[in-house]
């Protein structure tokens, strides 16, 4: 074999495999290496940390090295491209057990009359290629469960373990110093639901899952590149058109079977889908306004008009992963809408409109004294005065005896 297709097998440089030749046929070659003595506590090191050679060369030589750089820097190389191996070669597994799930960015789309972010979910399951995929304007936990849920009912089966990078919807603190991803806890229960299990790759190793890489990077350029679409359900109704007819029907570059043949296969090993959907939930308080509304995310939504008639009163409000806003006052629900973008219209429910139409009327006051600048007074008419000759006051008094 060439030298070249040696390396690409091994997985390390052409350097290498010359060095590697070279020994073999020169005995002098063969002498001990000054990097000799520290080669296991430079594996174990790299096995915990990804650490750079300039590091690692001050560490050995407190320990006594007296080597170069260049040596240490291809034994490294080596080392790291070992492990890296090993981790891919892991992710070449059996039926049904793993799937690798992530977002691509796909620039902007005009969507309820804004420009958003446009994204792309993807699932590749690890043995039959398979790709599950649809284009979001928002990357939150709950729109990731929302499309989970969703794969795995139109695919037919759960797999025993999803692999993701550090994504923020999933991973709480990355693998740093050795330590172990703490994946989110209601991520890890929705996982209990399903019943999978979360790997977080290590940080900055694609390699690791590099069958949902390849896979956004397929959309991108054979499906996105160059399509036209009126709106965001126009473009997912295209994508899963494509898949069907074109992704996943393809004879595979690397299994060399179509992707769509082998799910069958697959789904014998997978778990069931669950009936119901996981029952995830937002959870807050919000205070309502005398108007009946209460604010969640940047939108005004309609209570029953009731619950503004005290002052100060609060409901619970839950968001469920399908979406949904509900507001309960104790344990009355007294409001459900669906929760729209940020700067969206006040989102009122005709009901709860009509029935504060009618409390206005019922509780407007009777009408009181006119207001105004000028000063409010009585005006009476004056009583009226007989006026008579002065005889008839002669008369009137001599009939009284005075």
């Amino acid at each position: 074999m060439p030298v070249t297709r040696i390396a690409e097998h091994l997985g390390v440089h052409r350097s290498t495999v010359h060095r590697w030749l070279a020994a073999r046929g020169n005995p002098k070659s063969q002498r001990p290496s000054k990097l000799d003595p520290y080669r296991e506590y430079i594996r174990s090191r790299l096995r915990r940390f990804r650490l750079p050679a300039t590091v690692m060369i001050d560490e050995i030589r407190q320990q006594g090295y007296t080597g170069g750089l260049t040596i240490l820097k291809e034994y490294m190389r080596e080392v790291k491209q070992g492990y890296i191996r090993k981790l891919v070669e892991r992710f070449e597994t059996e039926p049904g057990r793993q799937a690798q799930i992530d977002w691509g960015e796909c620039g902007t789309i005009e969507h309820d009359g804004r420009n958003r972010k446009l994204y792309l979910f993807v699932m590749v399951l690890g043995y039959s290629r398979y790709m599950w995929a649809e284009f979001t304007t928002t990357t939150r936990r709950p729109e990731l469960i929302r499309l989970m849920e969703r794969a795995f009912r139109e695919i037919g089966g759960v797999p025993e373990e999803l692999v993701v990078d550090n994504m923020r919807q999933v991973i709480d603190k990355p693998a740093r110093q050795g330590g172990p991803a703490l994946v989110n806890h209601d991520f890890q229960e929705f996982g209990r639901w399903w019943g999978f299990r979360t790997i977080a790759c290590p940080p900055y190793w694609p390699q690791a899952k590099g069958k949902v890489e390849r896979g956004i990077g397929y959309i991108k350029r054979s499906f996105l590149e160059g399509r036209s679409f009126a709106c965001l359900d126009d473009l997912n109704g295209q994508l899963r058109s494509w898949l069907a007819g074109k992704a996943n029907v393809r004879c595979h570059g690397t299994v060399k079977e179509r992707p769509v043949d082998r799910l069958q296969r697959e789904l014998t090993h997978m778990g069931s889908v669950q009936p119901d959907s996981y029952p995830s939930l937002q959870r807050c308080t919000r205070l309502v306004s005398n108007d009946a509304r209460i604010s969640y995310g940047g939108v005004l939504y309609s209570v029953e008009p009731e619950v503004a008639r005290r002052r100060g009163t609060r409901v619970d409000v839950q968001v469920s992963v399908d979406g949904i806003l509900r507001a309960y006052c104790g344990e009355r629900l007294v409001a459900q809408h669906r929760v729209m973008p940020s700067g969206s219209a006040p989102q009122v429910d005709p009901l709860h409109a009509a029935r504060l139409r009618e409390l206005a009327r019922e509780s407007r006051p009777e009408a009181g004294p006119p207001r105004g600048r000028a000063p409010r007074y009585i005006q009476y008419e004056e009583p009226a005065v007989a006026e008579h000759q002065l005889e008839h006051y002669e008369e009137v008094s001599a009939c009284a005896g005075v």
